[in-house]
């Protein structure tokens, strides 16, 4: 689908209440009710997308209902809930000053989100979920110093480990988490 016909899609989903109304179900019903369908939807609309339609979800306040979802043991509803967060990071990133410090940092780190994606790093045995967790910690830790020991010793030692992955995409996104922290020296 092309890029404007995608926005305007998303922008209905938006304006319509839909996202809305799956944020809801996510914040709201019991974990082992929350299906691939809600949660697929959500990353789904999270990817691709662009600053503009992402600024929009932001608005919705997601980090809650996502952030709740990575309590699930089902692996792929925390894949889809961190890949989400993942991409609501990177688009934020991307869509700001390269230099500032990101832009919904305070919001994930007042909810909590920093500790828990953490641990989600730590705990999960899928690749991809612990190589999406680390680079929204590396992105969302841009022009600011990861002041846990252990969480930068861990999270820059995998995005280091990454940089030559054989997926294109998975090189990318370790080559921003890591360019996001190079900004703060400590780092």
């Amino acid at each position: 689908m092309p890029g404007g016909q995608n926005n305007e899609i998303q922008k209905l989903c938006i304006e319509s209440g839909i996202i809305k109304s799956l944020l809801d179900i996510c914040s709201s019903r019991n974990l082992n009710q929350i299906t691939y369908p809600y949660i697929g939807a959500l990353a789904s609309f999270t990817y691709p997308s662009s600053f503009q339609m992402i600024q929009l979800l932001y608005q919705l306040k997601p980090f809650p209902s996502l952030l709740r979802l990575l309590d699930r043991t089902d692996e792929n509803i925390v894949y889809y809930s961190m890949n989400a967060i993942d991409n609501i990071i990177y688009y934020g990133a991307i869509g700001t000053d390269s230099t500032s410090i990101h832009p919904y940092y305070e919001d994930l780190n007042q909810l909590g989100g920093i500790e828990k994606i953490f641990s989600l790093f730590r705990r999960t045995q899928d690749e991809f979920t612990k190589i999406v967790s680390a680079t929204c910690l590396g992105i969302v830790f841009r022009a600011r110093e990861m002041t846990d020991p252990e969480m930068k010793v861990e999270i820059i030692s995998h995005l280091k480990s990454i940089i030559n992955h054989e997926n294109e995409d998975i090189k990318k996104l370790a080559q921003l988490a890591l360019k996001c922290l190079a900004i703060k020296f400590a780092n």
